[in-house]
């Protein structure tokens, strides 16, 4: 079975045919991308325009997974289905950012005590080769020990 809807967009209406497992990875896609936008930010630095666009596309075809806020009308995806979408998406993203992040701003850092400047003075693209080295001993040592001999000094 596919399925036709008619979204709006600006003043325009658009029309496409999807399967239904077109829509729930569309569903899916859509709720890790709101989460990436929206997920750090408390409710007052919401994007607006991110959650109405999920709102829409939950609207479509609530049931087998989608579910409605009785009170708030709003729709959601229910509990088994986000735990899955955590475990097997949103758990890796986290630790891919979190080594990647850690490497690029140590490899930053002791590039800009190395130079004897400020950590804002290391543009990234311009420092690109220099960092580079840096960051891939940091990354084998990571890999190697995780942060088992990762020390802050005068802590």
């Amino acid at each position: 079975m596919r399925y036709n809807e008619t979204l709006m967009a600006d003043d325009n209406l658009y029309t496409f045919q999807i399967t239904a497992a077109e829509y729930r990875k569309l569903v899916e896609l859509a709720y890790l991308g709101e989460w990436v936008v929206n997920a750090q930010h408390d409710a007052d630095h919401q994007d607006e325009a991110a959650g109405e666009a999920i709102q829409a596309l939950l609207g479509m075809m609530p049931g087998k997974g989608i579910d409605r806020d009785a009170e708030t009308g709003r729709y959601y995806l229910d509990s088994d289905w986000t735990d899955k979408l955590y475990d097997q998406y949103i758990l890796d993203y986290e630790d891919h950012v979190f080594w990647d992040e850690l490497t690029e701003r140590l490899a930053q850092r002791d590039l800009a005590r190395d130079r004897s400047v400020g950590i804002e003075q290391i543009d990234r693209e311009e420092d690109l080769l220099e960092l580079r080295p840096i960051e891939e001993r940091y990354r084998r040592e990571l890999e190697q020990n995780g942060v088992e001999r990762l020390e802050l000094n005068d802590f």
